[in-house]
């Protein structure tokens, strides 16, 4: 058993590992921080929500919605193969996710986009989650 961290991407040898497994350990670790990033950034997203702003519910609710599919993948990856079906549930929200990102940057255009950073990091994240997702053995 290795101790939780940072210790996988170790090998013997205190080196960073270059074998067959190297490449899958670090695909783990891009996988797990991606996650953890849209998880952190669905918190953020709910926790400043405008209050003064009428539609806020809005605003929120896709909050939340972002949260639930970074949940989706957080249990996908400490699944992997135990929990039939998971992998094609993180799959569609997901891609959901991502064009939802991509019609709402869309819509309110680019001047309003780039004031909220959040928006234009969602999607990259979501679409290397969807990625990691199509992965065969994720």
């Amino acid at each position: 058993m290795r101790a939780r961290g940072y210790g996988y991407l170790w090998g013997e040898n205190k080196g960073l590992s270059t074998g067959p497994r190297g490449n899958t350990e670090a695909m783990m670790f891009f996988d797990r921080l991606c996650a953890g990033i849209i998880f952190i950034l669905a918190i953020a997203d709910c926790l400043l929500v405008p209050r003064t702003y009428t539609g806020r519910i809005w605003i929120f609710g896709t909050g939340l919605a972002l949260l639930f599919a970074a949940m989706l993948n957080v249990l996908r990856i400490r699944n992997r193969q135990a929990v039939r079906g998971l992998k094609l549930f993180c799959i569609t929200a997901n891609v959901t996710m991502f064009v939802f990102a991509i019609a709402l940057m869309a819509s309110i255009g680019k001047l309003r986009t780039l004031q909220h950073p959040q928006i234009p990091l969602a999607g990259p994240l979501l679409f290397a989650e969807t990625a990691f997702s199509l992965r065969k053995n994720s």
